[in-house]
């Protein structure tokens, strides 16, 4: 599927209300619980995509927009979201995502036409980058983690489902 704005827009928008659906009354138990070490939890993960809306998308395509391939984009720390929120509750968390979201989506209407889309900019690490890649990576970076939260919680009961395991991929899925 090429990248459209209004397809993304379908998905970002919808992500803040599937994140609280899934997460929010749920015991710890299920949200701060890993699949084990150096795996993110459920709330590590909303850390993580709570800081990358703030610092990330947004900022990046005002550099493609302003700068082009002339300002390489500044180095994202994954993990700083772990730091950031620390101590924040999980329905507090969640809120704070669906608001910068809810403000990025509307910068985004502002910023971007699809004129716009072919811009390049430079990805520290990859190099020459266009803003319809960075937009399309912005969606799949969403469903990404959802997939992920979705999968941490499916192993917390790796042993409970007994036989049953051998139909439920996700619980043996990397």
């Amino acid at each position: 599927m090429k990248y459209s704005l209004d397809l993304a827009s379908q998905v970002l928008r919808k992500t803040p209300l599937i994140l609280e659906a899934l997460l929010c009354e749920l015991s710890e138990e299920w949200t701060y619980e890993s699949e084990g070490p150096g795996a993110w939890t459920p709330y590590e993960v909303v850390g993580h995509m709570t800081f990358i809306e703030e610092s990330d998308w947004i900022d990046r395509t005002r550099v493609i927009l302003e700068h082009g391939p002339s300002r390489v984009f500044e180095p994202i720390d994954r993990e700083a979201g772990f730091e950031r929120f620390k101590g924040v509750d999980l329905p507090e968390l969640l809120e704070r995502f669906a608001d910068v979201r809810k403000a990025n989506l509307l910068s985004l209407e502002d910023l971007v036409s699809p004129e716009s889309l072919s811009k390049r900019g430079i990805h520290p690490d990859f190099g020459e980058v266009s803003l319809d890649q960075l937009l399309a990576t912005w969606v799949v970076h969403d469903l990404n983690h959802i997939g992920q939260i979705v999968k941490t919680m499916a192993k917390q009961y790796t042993e409970a489902v007994g036989p049953w395991r051998a139909y439920l991929p996700i619980i043996d899925a990397d």
